[in-house]
């Protein structure tokens, strides 16, 4: 007895009732949806993610930007394919409450912006941390340097919001390469969130016509395979056949053996002519260089903070963290000019200093040294006013810095000043290195913590 196999509603085929537990066992390992129906002897498939929701959310200004629409868009199709629920809106926050995944995707302009990047405003909501985790890993892939800002008393921590920061004046084709790489990636990312979780394999997403397809080609190689085997085996054994009719048989051979001694001898003298003739021209041949083995080109580094926390007793003065952050070149690649970003938190209650120069004042404080002016400056004009508003100090080399590999580069005695906090409260200090035009970048291992 046969049983018949739909996939989301449509059906696939037919396969015998003795295979339906091992059937039922494999859909299980890999995450399908099963429904077996006894009376009708049918089972009905359906994708790992069926009944599953996701909300993408525009940015909060009004009506959206037609580029969050074309981004969002594109995840949409991404995921619906998989077999879940996507629901694209401007701004309905209500709708975020009874989704599995709720992402809002914004842009922003910046007229002094130098590079691209993605920021992630993450909440302290525990619940969307497996999910962040995942679409950061993602985007990361992508090429476009992610920053993360921590938002305290999020009015909607359900939703993870991720913007696109482009300077001002950014070319309309690479527009539309970050649109690409954004939506393909925040639908990956989205994809792994549900694989962690549900502990189930991508081959559950694929809808039913990629799977068809999938299998398909695997059988149709098996097929050809066999066929070409089946053909090249006569083609064979006729040519054994012909080869065989080409031999003389030993009579003949035997009868005509006297008549061919005389001109066998007469080939042999030519032959030991031939090759002396061929001595006197001969070629030296040398020897193939050997081609180097490929090196397969890794970029690693080692980030973590040296520090050292001075204190008095008195009330009235601050606390002076005087740290360094090394980055070491662990890969075999070199790291060119390192861009350090410092998080701090909270905000208001730090002062960054030490010998970190503002932009304008490079040319006549800097230290001049034996290949020109050598030290740190603040990234941007507005240091001070992006540092209160992101919590992030944005710092780069004054001269050009190369990091060789097995090599250490190193941000010397930054100094960090804070008052006593409350009890329960603390001082943090994160870190983050861009190398190579800000399209690679690594964390600190460790961060800077102080509780009170």
């Amino acid at each position: 007895m046969d049983v018949e196999v739909y996939y989301s509603g449509q059906r696939g085929g037919t396969m015998p009732y003795a295979a339906l537990p091992a059937f039922r066992l494999f859909c299980k390992q890999n995450g399908f949806q099963l429904k077996w129906d006894s009376t009708n002897k049918r089972v009905d498939l359906d994708s790992g993610l069926k009944g599953k929701v996701c909300v993408l959310f525009t940015g909060i200004s009004s009506g959206g930007t037609a580029y969050e629409w074309e981004v969002l868009g594109n995840v949409q199709k991404f995921l619906s394919d998989s077999g879940m629920e996507v629901v694209l809106s401007q701004n309905n926050p209500t709708l975020a409450k009874n989704t599995d995944v709720a992402i809002r995707f914004s842009l922003k302009e910046m007229r002094a912006l130098e590079k691209t990047r993605l920021i992630f405003f993450q909440s302290e909501d525990e619940k969307r941390q497996d999910l962040v985790k995942c679409l950061r890993t993602e985007m990361q892939q992508s090429g476009i340097p992610c920053l993360y800002k921590v938002i305290k008393n999020q009015k909607q921590p359900s939703i993870v919001h991720i913007q696109l920061q482009l300077p001002l004046y950014t070319d309309v084709s690479k527009r539309k390469i970050y649109a690409e790489k954004i939506a393909l990636h925040l639908a990956s990312g989205v994809l792994e969130y549900f694989q962690n979780g549900l502990h189930i394999q991508p081959m559950a997403f694929l809808p039913p016509n990629i799977l068809k397809l999938f299998y398909s080609t695997m059988l149709f190689t098996s097929d050809e395979e066999s066929q070409q085997r089946a053909d090249e085996k006569p083609l064979a054994e006729e040519q054994i056949t012909i080869q065989e009719s080409d031999q003389p048989s030993v009579e003949a051979s035997d009868s005509k053996s006297e008549e061919n001694s005389e001109s066998n001898s007469e080939r042999e003298e030519l032959l030991i002519l031939a090759e002396e003739e061929l001595l006197e021209h001969v070629v030296t041949i040398h020897p193939i260089e050997e081609v180097p083995e490929q090196v397969e080109l890794r970029t690693a580094a080692e980030v973590y903070f040296d520090y050292t926390l001075i204190h008095s007793e008195s009330v009235e003065k601050p606390y002076l963290l005087i740290g360094t952050l090394q980055v070491k070149n662990t890969g075999n690649v070199e790291l060119k000019n390192p861009i350090v970003c410092l998080r701090v938190s909270p905000v208001d209650s730090i002062k960054m200093g030490g010998q970190v120069l503002p932009p304008k004042l490079v040319e006549t404080m800097a230290v001049q040294g034996t290949s020109g002016l050598k030290g740190w400056r603040y990234l941007e004009d507005d240091w001070f006013a992006q540092a209160m508003e992101r919590g992030e100090y944005w710092i780069a080399p004054i001269q050009p810095v190369t990091i060789a590999p097995e090599s250490t580069e190193s941000f010397q005695n930054f100094q960090i000043s804070f008052m006593k906090q409350e009890a329960g409260k603390g001082i943090v200090v994160e870190g983050v290195v861009l190398c190579n035009d800000q399209t690679v970048h690594f964390s600190a291992n460790n961060r800077i913590a102080v509780s009170f």
